[in-house]
């Protein structure tokens, strides 16, 4: 069933951000979202039905939303700055990534007899059209810097309390703007055919969102368990707190 293989993959994700935490501090961090960036981008060509959607949902939406996760765990325990660092560091490990895939697409295919030989299975995975790779990284900088911008914003108003409540605010806005702006440019902007707003919103826009809305509600607890993880301190207030 789609709705255990997506909570399992959130189950994973959590104990993997507390222990990359626990054993490598805001490094961990910085190397979980690398891998994210670049695993949600490949998770996204497969898509699966869930249901209580009407419409196929792309894969990697629950992946890639623990990454807002992450840039609140960074901007509360490290510093705005140490988040922005970690932004700037997975764009341009995707940047690499996806250069790498390219050259190695470019090699010559070769009969290798009885040799494995996938060269058509990575030009399939690895040479998605220059709009999809174009939307993503401009979707994805757009989100993160406004996540962070808007959880140290609410840190400051709120005086550093209610650490669960501002990052399910900071997380619903930028995970919206990242989905928008991300479903736009692909699908209006940058098609050869663009669709219309309304199925824009029916098939892309809202299904997605609401999935993140539910990851972001389950990653309350998360932040402040990554919190004690930090600190070390005893563990004994309310998620709301």
């Amino acid at each position: 069933m789609p709705e255990l293989l997506s909570l399992l993959t959130f189950i994973v994700c959590c104990f993997t951000i507390l222990g990359m935490v626990k054993l490598f501090g805001k490094n961990g961090l910085f190397a979980y979202s690398a891998v994210v960036v670049v695993t949600a981008n490949i998770q996204v060509l497969k898509l699966t039905q869930y249901s209580l959607t009407s419409h196929p949902v792309a894969l990697g939406t629950v992946l890639f939303s623990t990454i807002f996760v992450v840039d609140n765990v960074l901007t509360e325990y490290y510093g705005a700055q140490i988040a922005k660092r970690s932004v700037a560091i997975n764009f341009f490990c995707y940047l690499f990534f996806t250069l790498i895939m390219k050259i190695t697409i470019w090699h010559p295919a070769v009969d290798g007899g009885e040799c494995l030989n996938l060269h058509m299975e990575l030009k399939n995975i690895f040479s998605p059209c220059l709009s999809l790779f174009i939307s993503s990284l401009i979707a994805y900088a757009i989100g993160q810097l406004v996540d962070i911008s808007i959880f140290s914003l609410l840190k400051r108003l709120m005086k550093g309390k209610r650490i669960s409540l501002r990052s399910f605010i900071s997380m619903s806005i930028s995970t919206f703007l990242d989905n928008g702006i991300f479903s736009i440019l692909v699908w209006i902007i940058f098609a050869e055919h663009p669709i219309s707003l309304s199925v824009l919103w029916k098939t892309y826009i809202l299904a997605a969102y609401i999935i993140r809305l539910v990851v972001a509600v389950l990653c309350v607890p998360l932040v402040k368990l990554c919190g004690f993880v930090v600190s070390g301190k005893p563990y004994v207030q309310k998620f709301w707190v």
